[in-house]
């Protein structure tokens, strides 16, 4: 099983803003998502404490941007340690 990246979009429907983040936050892998909201406190509370490396607001991908850092978290991680020899 391997990380698929390309554009790829899933979307699901959840009940409540802490299904939502309990789907996500139980996941392997943690590199993007989104979230579609009216509410802006809500964004910024799933913005917060969401466990991955980028978050879309009102979009349907996360796109990366220079003023932040490119990467994921869990199995989705970017930077792996340096094995460079002197």
């Amino acid at each position: 099983k391997a990380e698929i990246f390309g554009p790829v979009l899933q979307v699901m429907r959840v009940e409540s803003m802490e299904q939502a983040m309990q789907l996500i936050d139980e996941h392997e892998y943690g590199n993007g998502t989104c979230i579609f909201t009216r509410d802006g406190e809500a964004a910024r509370y799933f913005s917060d404490n969401i466990q991955v490396g980028m978050v879309g607001i009102n979009v349907p991908l996360p796109v990366p941007v220079s003023y932040h850092s490119f990467g994921g978290w869990k199995r989705s991680l970017v930077w792996r340690p340096s094995r460079i020899r002197t």
